[in-house]
């Protein structure tokens, strides 16, 4: 019988900055009823819940055209 291995914990990731502009924009698309919810991935973007819909992900440099989009089709 081989002895087990000892398994290695790696510290959670710290949670991914949201700047201030992408902050108010997530804020308004909110606030319009545009999106539901949003949270920021650190290697994918911003992981966006909209309404009746599955999430969506939106890379970072996207996201303000991608709400604007959004807000123009609701």
């Amino acid at each position: 019988m081989k002895p087990k291995g000892k398994k290695v914990l790696l510290p959670p990731a710290p949670p991914a900055e949201v700047s201030g502009s992408d902050r108010a924009a997530l804020t308004s698309a909110y606030k319009a009823g545009v999106i539901l919810a949003w949270k920021r991935d650190a290697e994918r973007g911003y992981r966006l819940t909209l309404a009746g819909r599955l999430e969506e992900y939106v890379e970072v440099t996207k996201l303000t055209g991608y709400l604007e989009r959004l807000k123009g089709a609701a």
